[in-house]
């Protein structure tokens, strides 16, 4: 069974809809498609819109759409906001617009498979996985709301007394979550999240210090899960790392035509290596 795995990364997920574009082209579909934040929106409309046609409206989104949605961060209002003790910097109103709009929020998971979707969050309370998927009755808007409420910038999304964050505070390539459901295969759209300032050096300033500092923390984070992951021989991993050419920096959605190439260049790349295409001979021939 073959899984999708796609990591988030907030404007960095521009980067796979170029390469969700390339494996397509290749021929590979998935049976499951696992998410988290910016990759659990991108999950969600592949689950809905499961061909090249869809990509293509995808990247429309992206490029023309979610610049207007998603605003440049002011830092004034940042401080502000921590001032004012808010549990977040923005509010989630124009986001859950946002998904509303572009896709069926009030569909259950259980209503999509083929592929199958899954999206993670993380409750707020003890960090414990929550798995939106599991549950065929779970809305597509609470997955989303949750496994987007990247905090501080958005506040938790709550349910049932319940409030979930990102679920990349706990599992930003959720490849186990794929494992787990029957995948044996699994190509994982990996964002390289910038952990450097735009001259190469450490970042200076409250944001980027602390972006840069989760930064550091969810790539140590991700690189033990493709350890894991790695150590299972009843799975082939597929790791693609989409790295922009020209980092445009964590919340810039200005830029989202050059990361959706440079994701389909990174993935042609890899599905052209040699040793992928010996496999995947061997693979029709047996």
């Amino acid at each position: 069974m073959r899984a999708f795995v796609l990591s988030g990364g907030a404007n960095y997920g521009a980067l796979q809809v170029g390469a969700l574009d390339a494996l397509l082209s290749y021929g590979l579909h998935p049976d499951i498609i696992v998410g988290v934040s910016a990759g659990a929106i991108n999950a969600a409309w592949f689950a809905t819109h499961p061909d090249l046609n869809g990509i293509g409206q995808l990247a429309r989104i992206w490029c023309h759409i979610a610049p207007q949605v998603f605003r440049p961060l002011d830092q004034a209002s940042m401080l502000l906001q921590l001032a004012l003790r808010r549990e977040s910097v923005l509010s989630n109103t124009a986001l859950q617009r946002f998904i509303c709009k572009f896709l069926p929020a009030e569909t259950r998971f259980g209503d999509l498979s083929n592929p199958r979707l899954y999206v993670t969050a993380a409750r707020l309370a003890d960090g414990a996985p929550r798995v939106f998927g599991d549950d065929p009755d779970d809305r597509l808007l609470d997955g989303l709301m949750a496994s987007t409420a990247i905090p501080p910038l958005f506040p938790p999304w709550r349910m049932d007394g319940t409030a979930y964050v990102d679920g990349g505070i706990v599992s930003n390539l959720p490849l186990q979550v794929a494992i787990e459901r029957g995948a044996d295969e699994v190509f994982a759209l990996l964002n390289c999240l910038s952990l450097t300032g735009n001259d190469g050096n450490a970042p200076h300033g409250m944001s980027a210090v602390s972006i840069h500092a989760i930064a550091l923390m969810i790539d140590h984070q991700v690189e033990h899960e493709i350890e894991m992951a790695r150590r299972d021989a009843d799975v082939r991993l597929h790791l693609i790392r989409l790295c922009p050419g020209a980092d445009p920096g964590f919340w810039s959605f200005a830029r989202a035509e050059e990361l959706i190439a440079d994701g389909r260049r990174a993935a042609q790349e890899y599905l052209t290596q040699e040793h992928f295409v010996e496999e995947r001979t061997l693979a029709w021939i047996g």
